[in-house]
């Protein structure tokens, strides 16, 4: 049964179990290690919440029913007989044990205890800061450099197009006073020849 538990809460991010609480998956941020120089990604994990819950969960029974294969008055059944394990569990020392989640214990004054199963984002090694730091620190002077080179003539026109700011080179806008020029000298050796 725990299996399907567990996998109603990674697919729902919430599972409430009568008369203990509720599962809820919350996503830690991410933390910085200034000691030691490290940094831990942000991961999700699994917070238990002491309250009472409504007694049947419609979507969790109709979710363990189609799992297993079976109706969903034998998947009611099941899931209560693992509650009351669960139960039944949680006096003990060692508490009870759902895997993939984590174990709960109930204190003398009726608090319950819960320890999270150990997330294997845990496993992972964290990042070194300061080598990660450094290589930003290159690629930002990277960066900067290309931002300073000199540009070429064509490529400063072409960035005050885009602009739509005025072009320094006028000579490409007077064309038209060259034409004009050739058609007057045409115009004149056509009179000169025929005059």
């Amino acid at each position: 049964m725990y299996l399907y538990l567990h996998k109603y809460l990674v697919l729902n991010k919430r599972l409430s179990i009568p008369d203990l609480g509720s599962f809820v998956i919350e996503s830690n941020t991410a933390k910085l290690d200034n000691a030691n120089g490290f940094l831990f990604a942000p991961a999700p994990a699994i917070k238990f919440k002491q309250e009472q819950t409504p007694p049947s969960d419609k979507f969790l029974f109709d979710f363990i029913s189609d799992e297993i294969g079976v109706d969903q008055m034998t998947a009611i059944k099941q899931f209560h007989d693992y509650v009351y394990k669960i139960k039944t569990a949680l006096t003990t020392p060692e508490g009870a044990v759902i895997t993939g989640i984590g174990t709960l214990r109930k204190e003398e004054n009726g608090y319950i205890l819960f320890t999270p199963e150990k997330n294997l984002l845990d496993l992972l090694p964290q990042v070194k800061v300061t080598d990660g730091i450094a290589q930003f620190n290159n690629d930002v002077e990277k960066n900067n450099l290309d931002e300073e080179r000199n540009f070429t003539q064509q490529e400063e026109e072409d960035i005050r197009e885009l602009l739509g700011k005025e072009s320094q080179n006028k000579s490409g806008d007077n064309w038209w006073v060259y034409a004009i020029i050739l058609l007057m000298i045409a115009i004149g050796a056509l009179l000169f020849y025929y005059v």
